[in-house]
């Protein structure tokens, strides 16, 4: 709890204005300690009225703010990770629309520690880099130390994330950079940030040791050796906390016993074992332990080494450190094995059952070895045997490894292969399917437009002497009409074409809806007016769309045109817009005929019939398929309802802005 009220302290020193008792709850629960803290906690919650702390029914937006704070820091010292992100997510939200960049850094910081502790450690990353960009924009406004104190906190706190995910570079850089942003040393506080970033740079330093041989080693044992030192000096002459100076110690002691200097060392773990000891503090003797029982082992003093391990199985599990538990029964099973085949294999059993989920072939493997070991024989040369067989077993896995890994390239080539062939037999099926459809309408519908055309341009060249002007002017209006419709299947079949082509269409636009349909009903003004038809528009003035404006056109031009074709004289035709969160869907709904049955299953299966409207209108059946297509695709839908005698809905959907 302790923890919990210096966090608050840090993160949130500015309070909003509250109800009365809710301030005096607040102060007093920042004051508090153990259950007197939980009990204020619990009373400020219930003062709320409900337990999630966060409606839109609270007195006022600054009692909102110390109830997320004390919830989110109430439920980080329970380690409830879950809720603290929850929470913490809510108050960034709420600081976000009051540009309170401070509040935001604070939460985006406890975001990270709440994800660093659940091993989510992308998402940590993420948040504290947020919290950096925000202490580092409130510096500009304002230069002050505590902000720079913080970036270099979280950016620690990412150099320690790298380091555990084995990315040693990254974690040097990030470690390397909160070194540089120091400056000049001044109060103590500056000298023990110093040792934490000094230490911590020794201990990756160790770390990339292991993975190299030779003088890159020796440079990199050195390197490590002066800043462990230098880190514990810092230390020890600026009042730092016991359990800092026992973990200096530890890596001063793992930087001499790398280099050879295994006698300081051993007296350097003894001194850090001292001081853990007169703190009480279990953890730290639990890990001091493990670290001697490792030195042990390196020597090959095995029962040493094994006892070392045994005190520190003491220690972890009286204070129930999982972790610790886990590396002291795996040290311990590797000290034993080397006299004591039997016990090895109780500490390995051990082990696996306290983490079951790393319970790989590998282990498997050793548990075998371990046991056939003791049924043969207790003798070393035995077990000398046995060992060479497990290398022999071990390579041929990996050779069996490997041939699996070739068997599932292959396979995976071939898959890729078949799937490849597959579509493009579909493709090539789908253009000839677009080719006897093109041929089909140009075969009947556009042929018959061009000799209905040309029928008239003959009757009227060869009477021309004896028709009369109305004659005339009637058949002026029929090859308009006639090159109308022309142009518009042309129009249509185009599109179809370009699309089944793969072609793209024009690329999005934002329009305004309403006047793109305005725009849209223009054309049809004769043809309204024949029929005696109305439009009615029921499209709100403002409503912006963001998508492809001619595949709008295209389907809207078919899908009116249909209405007008099959619609009663004196009806009426409706066009209306109906918003969802990323789309809205226009419907077009006539009064008309309706649609058949049997005329819906054959829409249905895209089959392209032509139909004649109340008037006699001659349509290819074209449109209605070609626009279904070019919804699909747009990555849209186009839906048909129809009651027959009653009249037919048609509704496509388009795409709204993005915020």
């Amino acid at each position: 709890m302790k923890k919990l009220i210096l966090l608050i302290g840090c993160l949130w020193m500015t309070a909003s204005v509250a109800a009365h008792e809710i301030d005096s709850l607040y102060n007093a629960f920042l004051t508090s300690r153990g259950e007197n803290a939980v009990r204020l906690a619990n009373e400020i919650v219930t003062m709320a009225g409900d337990s999630a702390g966060f409606t839109n029914d609270t007195p006022s937006e600054a009692m909102n703010d110390k109830l997320l704070k004390t919830l989110i820091f109430w439920h980080f010292d329970r380690t409830e990770m879950v809720e603290v992100i929850s929470y913490a997510n809510k108050a960034i939200e709420q600081y976000s629309q009051k540009d309170d960049l401070f509040n935001m850094a604070g939460c985006y910081n406890t975001l990270g520690v709440a994800y660093q502790r659940m091993a989510q450690l992308e998402e940590a990353i993420d948040s504290y880099n947020r919290c950096n960009e925000l202490m580092m924009q409130l510096n500009e406004q304002e230069a002050n130390p505590f902000y720079e104190r913080n970036i270099r906190y979280t950016t620690n706190n990412m150099a320690a994330i790298y380091s555990s995910m084995g990315e040693l570079d990254r974690a040097e850089e990030m470690n390397s950079k909160c070194i540089n942003m120091m400056g000049e040393l001044k109060e103590d506080r500056d000298y023990l940030d110093m040792a934490t970033y000094l230490n911590n740079l020794a201990d990756i330093y160790l770390s990339q040791s292991e993975r190299i041989e030779g003088q890159r080693r020796r440079e990199k044992v050195e390197k490590a050796i002066a800043l462990s030192e230098q880190a514990l000096d810092y230390s020890l002459h600026h009042n730092d906390s016991p359990n800092k100076v026992v973990q200096r110690r530890m890596v001063v002691a793992r930087s001499y016993f790398a280099a050879g200097r295994e006698d300081e060392a051993f007296s350097m773990l003894e001194e850090a074992l001292h001081l853990a000891e007169s703190e009480e503090d279990i953890f730290l003797q639990a890990e001091i332990e493990i670290l001697f029982g490792h030195f042990r082992l390196t020597k090959g003093q095995y029962k040493d080494s094994e006892a070392h391990f045994q005190k520190a199985i003491a220690f972890s599990k009286e204070g129930q450190f999982d972790e610790c538990l886990l590396n002291a029964y795996r040290g311990a099973s590797e000290a034993s094995r080397k006299y004591d085949a039997k016990k090895a294999l109780e500490y390995f059993e051990l082990s696996t059952a306290l983490k079951d989920s790393i319970f790989n072939e590998s282990q498997l493997a050793l548990i075998r070895d371990y046991q056939v070991r003791y049924d043969l024989a207790e003798k070393e040369h035995q077990l000398e045997i046995q060992e060479k067989n497990n290398r022999t077993q071990a390579a041929e896995i990996i050779i069996l490894f490997v041939f699996a890994g070739l068997l599932i390239v292959i396979m995976v080539i071939l898959i890729r292969l078949i799937r490849v062939r597959k579509k493009q037999n579909q493709t090539l099926a789908r253009l000839n399917d677009t080719q006897n459809r093109i041929l089909s309408v140009a075969s009947h519908d556009v042929k018959n437009s061009v000799l209905a055309q040309n029928m008239v341009l003959k009757l009227a060249n060869e009477h021309f002497d004896s028709l009369s002007r109305e004659e005339l002017k009637e058949n002026m209006v029929a090859l308009k009409k006639g090159s109308d419709e022309l142009k518009d299947k042309l129009y249509t079949i185009l599109h179809w074409i370009y699309g089944e082509l793969g072609k793209e269409a024009n690329p999005p636009a934002l329009f305004n809806l309403l006047q793109t349909v305005e725009e849209g009903v223009r054309p049809h003004v004769e043809e309204l007016k024949s029929k005696n038809l109305v439009v009615v528009n029921d499209i709100a003035p403002n409503l912006q769309c963001y998508d492809k404006v001619n595949v709008f056109n295209i389907v809207f031009q078919n899908l009116l045109t249909n209405a007008i074709k099959f619609s009663k004289e004196g009806g009426e035709i409706t066009v209306r817009a109906v918003e969802e969160d990323k789309q809205v869907w226009v419907e077009v709904v006539d009064r008309g005929v309706g649609i058949s049955q049997q005329r819906m299953q054959e829409l249905m299966h895209e089959t392209v019939k032509p139909t004649k409207g109340t008037y006699g209108e001659r349509g290819t059946g074209i449109g209605l398929f070609v626009s279904r297509q070019l919804m699909v695709k747009n990555g849209g839908q186009l839906l048909i309802e129809s009651v027959e005698g009653e009249g037919t809905t048609i509704r496509f959907n388009i795409k709204k802005p993005k915020p």
